[in-house]
């Protein structure tokens, strides 16, 4: 199971600066149009590579396809729990997940040896796996492995932080709150549910996250709260500082190898455990 470290962040000024000083085409205009337009950039690519990390307690890896939300991750305990030995593989299509836990605390709530993968909405596998999964939770309640992306529609309060280099691409770096009602209204209807049930799950809040976009307007890296509750007002350097000056921990995405097939294919339904209401 991987460990994957966070990506290294080096300041790399001027690095985006096109022809005559300008920054490139993608990256012109307010920030708020340019995050909000990196979200189709991105998604229009199909397949990517994404690693994951959920505050530093979880890390792994996985395909996504980020035009249709399909995907699956393989996630293990890291940090100081990883000597509790959990792995978490997920599947996601569209508004239905599958998640299988494994380890010496046992599988996710319901299921058994012969039935381990457990099925459902993302609310409702989030919310009978809780205690179990946590903090794994937070990236749960999100359906579809690009709603974080569909996110960057309902961007408000951009701020341009600097440029900043990702995994040996150069990217600028910019932060905001996301607005889900907005990013509903722009999206497109085939991903309107998926949205609106991240919506019903999270509630009307106005989450903080930030992203880094390389030169074609697409999302490398994407950093958002792990609760998005977390109440903020300043973003220093990498890290999200609460108004009482506390550091909020974050769930972070990184996005490379775009093209890249998507690798999904859902458990054999004699392997699952439906909850009520699994989608179909």
């Amino acid at each position: 199971m991987l460990a994957l470290p966070l990506a290294t962040l080096v300041v790399a000024s001027g690095a985006l600066s096109g022809c005559g000083g300008q920054p490139p085409a993608a990256l012109r205009g307010t920030p708020q149009a340019v995050v909000r337009a990196a979200a189709d950039r991105t998604m229009a690519l199909g397949g990517a590579h994404v690693e994951v990390s959920v505050a530093s307690d979880l890390a792994g890896a996985g395909t996504v396809d980020l035009a249709h939300g399909s995907g699956q991750l393989t996630l293990a305990r890291a940090g100081a729990g990883a000597h509790l030995g959990d792995h978490f593989d997920v599947r996601v299509s569209g508004a239905t997940e599958w998640l299988n836990v494994t380890g010496p605390g046992g599988g996710a709530p319901g299921t058994s040896p012969a039935r381990p993968w457990l099925a459902g909405s993302p609310l409702a596998v989030t919310q009978d796996s809780y205690t179990r999964v946590k903090p794994l939770e937070s990236l749960l309640v999100r359906p579809g492995l690009a709603t974080d992306l569909a996110f960057l529609r309902g961007a408000e309060r951009v701020a341009p932080y600097g440029g900043e280099e990702v995994r040996g691409v150069n990217t600028y770096h910019y932060t905001f709150v996301v607005d889900l009602p907005t990013a509903i209204a722009a999206s497109p209807a085939a991903e309107r549910p998926e949205l609106e049930a991240a919506a019903a799950a999270i509630g009307p809040i106005q989450w903080p996250a930030d992203v880094w976009l390389d030169a074609q307007g697409r999302v490398r890296r994407l950093q958002v709260a792990e609760d998005p509750k977390a109440r903020t007002t300043t973003t220093k350097g990498n890290l999200f500082i609460t108004e009482d000056g506390n550091i909020i921990n974050q769930t972070t995405l990184l996005f490379s190898d775009f093209g890249t097939p998507a690798v999904f294919s859902a458990p054999d339904a004699a392997l699952v455990v439906s909850l009520p209401g699994t989608p179909t």
